[in-house]
């Protein structure tokens, strides 16, 4: 089980897993970001990310055709929330990112991943978060990396929506 998030960095795959409905593996990753989504809107930490990922949201994933404009004017307004920060892409980024690069070049660290990568330890984040390998499966001493959980408390469902079960052995209702 991971850790509680303190300041997590989110990746593009997950705003696009989130907005596009995705399930995947049997793994909802709309609920999964709804879930951390939510707790930041409650204040209990800010969400993170890339200025670069306002430029890859730009389509759904692994489609040929760019997602509907009301999709994506959504999806860029939810950017501008006040628990979302942007980490600015500069010139020191780029050339972090490309040191990321060749220290990871035989784990196929890509470019803009490199960049997310370089952001979070920019902005000091305790994780970055993301759907896509081979950006989660990379090892870093300063960043945990890994694939979107639910943690912690989960909304609960009001006893009264609960139809009532009764153990095998319960005689009351005879």
């Amino acid at each position: 089980m991971a850790d509680q998030y303190r300041k997590p960095y989110v990746d593009s795959s997950v705003f696009l897993g989130w907005k596009n409905r995705e399930t995947i593996n049997g793994i909802d990753r709309y609920a999964v970001f709804q879930h951390i989504w939510e707790l930041a809107e409650a204040r209990q930490f800010k969400i993170y990310t890339s200025a670069i990922t306002f430029a890859e949201v730009y389509k759904l994933r692994h489609q040929a055709h760019p997602q509907p404009v009301t999709t994506v004017a959504e999806l860029l307004k939810d950017f501008e929330r006040d628990f979302v920060e942007s980490i600015e892409v500069d010139r020191e980024i780029g050339f972090h990112a490309n040191l990321l690069c060749r220290v990871h070049a035989a784990d196929k660290l890509y470019p803009n991943d490199a960049i997310h990568l370089a952001c979070a330890l920019r902005a000091k984040c305790d994780v970055l978060l993301a759907w896509d390998r081979p950006l989660n499966s990379i090892t870093h001493a300063d960043i945990r990396i890994e694939e979107p959980q639910i943690i912690g408390q989960m909304k609960m469902i009001k006893l009264a929506e609960q139809p009532e079960i009764r153990p095998a052995n319960d005689k009351t209702s005879e």
